[in-house]
């Protein structure tokens, strides 16, 4: 199983408008075996924000499960703060499970 976090792009599909105008977007791309479904985490996020991966329906705080019909997918990871006080976001730590293993992604964020 591979997993990327990879830059959002609104023109290019991967990501759609979030209701915060403050909010930080990433995708998620997961690579594994087709027809599985993969338990997406984020992990250590820092205090004061809230990580959701996000479709244009919905978004799932801190973990979603993800199906891959065709092996791979891509999803929205958003990070809203949610207290003025919280610390710069630095970091990201995305981590999978599925039927494939394990899988661990980090990207520091660009300032």
């Amino acid at each position: 199983m591979t997993l990327a976090i990879l830059a959002c792009a609104l023109a290019a599909g991967t990501c759609h408008a979030v209701a915060d105008p403050g909010a930080s977007s990433y995708a998620v791309r997961v690579e594994a075996p087709a027809r599985t479904s993969v338990r997406l985490s984020a992990l250590d996020v820092p205090r004061g924000w809230i990580a959701s991966f996000c479709t244009p329906q919905v978004c799932s705080p801190f973990h979603v499960t993800l199906p891959l019909h065709g092996g791979t997918a891509t999803i929205q990871l958003s990070y809203v703060r949610s207290d003025e006080r919280a610390q710069p976001l630095r970091a990201l730590h995305v981590a999978a499970r599925g039927a494939a293993g394990r899988a661990d992604a980090r990207r520091s964020v660009a300032r």
